[in-house]
């Protein structure tokens, strides 16, 4: 029994100190998490408005997230000042209206409009809606003719 318990010792402690090796291999996981500005919309590239039945119309919204705190600056811009120009060759004429940001009404585009809200908190979303209004053709205080009319508007977000 002695001798089956000593082979048994000898095969064993043989093979752990001339066989084995140990190796490793060690390392850092890490993630990163840029800075993330998302601007989105369910507006299309051209929007129609009713001049004729109606005096203001939904357009859409856009949204805004970001991951970080900080000042969002929001700024609006209008081509052709806050009016609809006419597309006609020679035609001069101008619908003029208002644009309707978030809880901004009636907004006169004829200068940029700029709003600033501060997120305190990251992982920041929020929705503003856009409208706009205008006096029905039959109301306009300069008459036009019949033609299409547009305007060409921007929105751009910052934040820093």
């Amino acid at each position: 029994m002695k001798k089956v318990f000593l082979l048994m010792f000898c095969f064993l402690t043989a093979g752990t100190l001339f066989g084995q090796t140990s190796k490793e291999i060690t390392f850092e996981l890490q993630g990163i998490i840029p800075p993330v500005l998302t601007l989105s919309s369910d507006l299309s590239d051209v929007e129609v408005v009713d001049l004729v039945n109606a005096e203001s119309a939904y357009l859409g919204k856009i949204v805004v997230y970001t991951n970080t705190k900080g000042l969002w600056t929001i700024v609006v811009k209008s081509k052709n000042g806050g009016q609809l120009v006419g597309q006609a060759p020679g035609n001069d004429d101008v619908y003029p209206y208002f644009f309707h940001f978030g809880t901004v009404d009636e907004i006169n585009l004829s200068k940029e409009f700029s709003l600033t809200y501060n997120t305190l908190v990251p992982k920041t979303t929020v929705e503003y809606p856009i409208r706009v209004s205008y006096k029905r053709l039959e109301k306009l205080d300069v008459p036009v003719v019949s033609d299409v009319y547009s305007d060409i508007v921007t929105i751009q977000v910052t934040i820093t």
